[in-house]
């Protein structure tokens, strides 16, 4: 479905009909136990002397098969699960950055690489409001901070349609920022985040990576599950194949000349050690990570990953 937007000039730009067909029947199923307030599908920390039923609802695949109420399936021939007290909803909290070198592939470079060419910031909000319709349609929560240098924007979490619209609302709105404080904005959101949940992060991570890890270790100890989604260009990953290159921090603006092939290299060599480092200091402490490049459907990586995550 494609949600309509506020305006009602049609549907929201972040969420195509083509790209949620594509993640039919996938869920963001939680790996730890979760803390929420209502009725769901994930583990509850909060133990019982029973399982105490209190509602239905229909079977989605990857849902345990004992949980089906086969009486229910007799009288309707639909699949029903039972839901318990001792099940809960997760709260999902993404982080999006807005940083400045986020804008790398954007319509600034159209010139260079083509009018279909993507920023690294489109692709995250592509990618951000796509797990947001997923979280809101399988009954959980999700909120919604948007960083450079700090937080621009913070929505608590939310597990209605009009929650989601006001998330696509923030992110079709947020405009290029300043320099990344990935670091920073994780250590501020933690005192806004009251339950813990999945923490989803979409970002380049050009920042101190010791910096960002410590600050990841805080939701870690919380017993946070966390996920890292590292948006690159293809031509950051890979030097494009242009001779004289003018080369500019687009956050701080500082320039260098040089040509492509004398460079490619020790350019390849560093941008595979900073994605090893990143990667497996997540890994060592239980930290899922994705490096996904802008000319890869958004749709396709997500679908990917949540396969991946349920066996399949």
């Amino acid at each position: 479905m494609a949600a309509e937007s506020k305006n009602g000039s049609g549907a929201w730009q972040l969420l195509q009909p083509s790209a949620l067909a594509n993640l039919q029947n996938l869920l963001f199923a939680s790996r730890v136990i979760v803390e929420g307030a209502f009725a769901g599908r994930h583990r509850s920390p909060y133990k019982g002397s029973a399982a105490e039923f209190i509602d239905y609802r229909e079977y989605n695949p990857g849902d345990e098969i004992r949980t089906i109420d086969w009486k229910a399936y007799a009288r309707s021939d639909r699949y029903f699960v039972k839901l318990f007290q001792t099940e809960t909803d997760m709260n999902g909290y993404l982080l999006v950055d807005c940083s400045a070198s986020m804008g790398y592939g954007g319509p600034a470079y159209e010139r260079l690489f083509g009018k279909d060419t993507v920023s690294k910031m489109d692709y995250a909000k592509h990618l951000a409001a796509a797990i947001s319709f997923l979280l809101v349609q399988q009954g959980d929560r999700v909120g919604l901070t948007l960083f450079d240098d700090r937080i621009r924007t913070h929505r608590p979490p939310g597990g209605t349609f009009p929650h989601l619209y006001t998330l696509l609302d923030a992110m079709e709105k947020q405009e290029l920022g300043k320099q990344t404080s990935l670091s920073g904005t994780l250590r501020d959101a933690y005192s806004l985040i009251k339950r813990r949940g999945l923490l989803i992060v979409v970002s380049d991570f050009l920042d101190d990576v010791d910096e960002v890890i410590r600050s990841l270790n805080m939701y870690r100890h919380r017993n946070f599950e966390v996920l890292l989604f590292h948006v690159m260009h293809p031509y950051e990953r890979e030097l494009p194949p242009l001779d004289a290159i003018n080369f500019v921090d687009s956050e701080s603006g500082a320039t260098m000349t040089s040509r492509s092939g004398d460079i490619a290299d020790a350019y390849a060599a560093e941008v595979n050690t900073f994605i090893e480092t990143i990667r497996s200091a997540a890994i060592a402490r239980g930290i899922e990570y994705r490096t996904v490049l802008t000319d890869e459907p958004y749709s396709d990586v997500l679908r990917e990953f949540l396969l991946s995550r349920s066996g399949r």
